[in-house]
């Protein structure tokens, strides 16, 4: 892969990552994922990020999510200067056999190739009785409901959303290789 060279005041970036969202957790996940993935320092590159909106509703299901995704990678093309690439993660809820996981979707943009790249996070089972709850106000609420504030709260300090996001953006990396 050829990567651009951007200069800057401190030094020279190899690469620019537009990221959509101004999510903390994401934006955490998405840099660690770029440096371990490219075996480049954070600090040699330059990411930049903006909230855009997704296009879909406030709690996606299914298809839904990956609309979001992509809506959010496109958008931030049209609405940010250029970069090697463009990043998304949406939030949703899948549906497989009548069960319910809570997913990060990642999207991405590789400007150079011209090319989209997709992976989504490992997801926790959400109880389908309470499905038509989460639906009347959205998953956060529901889950604050039931003590929990963090991915942490689930699966104890290991794991972090951040790390559920790095991983997903490593694999839509990954899978470049057999594009």
């Amino acid at each position: 892969m050829v990567l651009y060279i951007y200069k800057h005041k401190g030094g020279k970036y190899t690469m620019r990552v537009a990221i959509a969202t101004d999510s903390a957790e994401k934006i955490k996940g998405i840099k660690s994922a770029f440096s371990r993935f490219f075996k480049i320092e954070e600090d040699k590159i330059e990411f930049f990020h903006k909230k855009v909106d997704s296009g879909v509703s406030e709690q996606p299901f299914n298809e839904e999510t990956y609309e979001g995704a992509f809506n959010r990678v496109n958008t931030l093309i049209e609405k940010t200067e250029k970069a090697d690439f463009y990043i998304s993660c949406e939030a949703g809820i899948e549906e497989f056999f009548g069960k319910y996981f809570n997913v990060q979707v990642i999207c991405i943009f590789d400007f150079q190739k011209q090319r989209y790249l997709w992976s989504k996070s490992s997801g926790w089972q959400i109880p389908s009785e309470d499905i038509e709850i989460i639906k009347n106000v959205d998953l956060d609420d529901y889950l604050r409901k039931k003590g929990i504030t963090c991915a942490e709260d689930l699966l104890g300090t290991d794991y972090s959303r951040a790390e559920s996001i790095a991983q997903a953006t490593e694999f839509a990396l990954a899978s470049q290789k057999l594009l």
